[in-house]
């Protein structure tokens, strides 16, 4: 759904997207997934283990990684015989010096969220994160997310999202340092139940994300420091049990995909073409949700 999600995520992925979105979670759920990205270039994965707290709180444990690995390394294998620095005349890559390493970034979130009543919710996530570059230079990081959901009608949600809100600061092994400035996420969503007998949803979703760095036409909008970019997403359900579904993301990209909810599991599929926009490959994106909808595991009210 064009990642366009902050205003919809209720259950074990609310953790990323919104960790207000905890407090609506009634079971103990596992979800994991897996991303090919670009033709199986960069390997994405994700899984997370949530549960309700109390009559009115949940929590849940994620871990997030991104990364790719046999990335050639030629920086030892040039042979420049004038010592110019230039490849040019005799010089050649000596092809018995040429090694391969791994790029990656490893993430574990620690979220909390919170009903103040039956309209309003709120939640944290802390987040520790490793980034490995290559063998020689690594860095380690701590953020903070802070969310919000607001139901200002029954089909209507409101969200909004501050990451990174403390300025997370990742240190390098190098003595680089590194700051990933906050960016403010507000989003909504309407659940249209078409002839009022849930056989038939659509909700249309949208996210804005909001930075202050400065960053001038790169976004889709930009006034002075403050710029925007702006994600779109609509799904229909058919008696909530499949669910079609299609977006429009930040990079100028639609994606498309489709899900299918069995007695507690749920599984997703969601595809991406890049081929068009300088051949970077297509992205699939494949998810599983695990319920345990059991009466003893429910929440207590």
């Amino acid at each position: 759904m064009g990642n366009a999600a902050i205003a919809v995520s209720d259950d074990a992925t609310s953790g990323y997207w919104n960790p207000a979105g905890l407090s609506e979670i009634q079971y103990p759920s596992v979800t994991g997934m897996h991303e090919a990205r670009f033709d199986n270039t960069v390997q994405h994965d994700f899984a997370a283990l949530a549960f309700p707290l109390g009559k009115d709180g949940g929590a849940a444990i994620s871990v997030l990684h991104i990364g790719i690995s046999d990335i050639k390394d030629t920086r030892s294998a040039f042979v420049d015989r004038n010592g110019d620095g230039i490849f040019n005349g005799d010089d050649y890559i000596d092809y018995s010096k040429v090694t391969s390493f791994g790029n990656y970034d490893w993430g574990i979130l620690f979220s909390y969220g919170q009903k103040k009543d039956s309209l309003f919710s709120y939640g944290a996530t802390a987040k520790v994160i490793f980034r490995k570059l290559d063998a020689d230079n690594h860095a380690t990081g701590f953020g903070v997310d802070l969310g919000v959901r607001y139901h200002i009608l029954p089909q209507l949600t409101l969200a909004a999202v501050g990451e990174d809100i403390t300025t997370t600061l990742l240190s390098y092994s190098s003595g680089t340092k590194e700051l990933v400035a906050p960016t403010l996420k507000l989003g909504a969503a309407y659940l249209w139940d078409i002839f009022l007998d849930s056989n038939h949803i659509v909700l249309p979703t949208i996210d804005a994300d909001i930075r202050f760095e400065n960053r001038g036409s790169i976004d889709e909008i930009h006034v002075g420091p403050v710029s925007s970019n702006f994600h779109f997403g609509l799904e229909y359900q058919f008696k909530r049990l499949v669910a079609l579904r299609a977006g429009y993301n930040d990079v100028k990209m639609f994606t498309v995909g489709a899900g299918v909810r069995l007695p507690r599991l749920s599984i997703d599929y969601a595809f991406q073409s890049f081929n068009g926009q300088d051949q970077l490959g297509n992205t699939h994106r494949i998810s599983f949700s695990l319920s345990l909808e059991q009466e003893k595991w429910k929440r207590k009210m």
